[in-house]
């Protein structure tokens, strides 16, 4: 199964002293389901690199892809430590997340998560994506 989709994503950042920062995004995207797993696929744009981005969606685990402009792997597990990775030109990083909270649905996607970058806490972070089909 393969069908275009209209995507908003949310970001809500939250760090220590510091007001939440909240970002969106809007772009066009297609899901695919193979093996028991929902694929989401869809491009952006973040300081002037272009991004291809891709959800893995299990039952009880996630994982966000980001490859191009920057390679990224984040991977969420409920309750348990996660590491991934993210490269941006000559540099990399290791990430650390754990879930608090992990939901998805059939046009939802919610993932509650502290990240660590290396052995610093970067704060605690909300992302939901929400997807609708898509009119193509």
């Amino acid at each position: 199964m393969k069908k275009s989709v209209n995507i908003k994503l949310t970001t809500i950042i939250r760090q220590p002293d510091a007001e939440d920062q909240v970002m969106e995004l809007r772009s066009e995207g297609v899901l695919t389901e193979k093996n028991g797993r929902r694929y989401l696929q869809y491009d952006e744009r973040q300081d002037d690199l272009d991004i291809r981005t891709t959800v893995k969606l299990g039952e009880t685990d996630a994982v966000v892809m980001r490859s191009g402009g920057l390679q990224m792997r984040l991977p969420f597990l409920l309750d348990k430590e996660q590491t991934g990775n993210l490269r941006h030109g000559e540099e990399s990083f290791m990430l650390t997340t754990k879930a608090h909270e992990l939901i998805m649905t059939e046009s939802r996607f919610k993932v509650r998560y502290d990240l660590a970058l290396g052995s610093e806490f970067a704060g605690e972070y909300e992302m939901e994506i929400q997807f609708t089909e898509g009119t193509k």
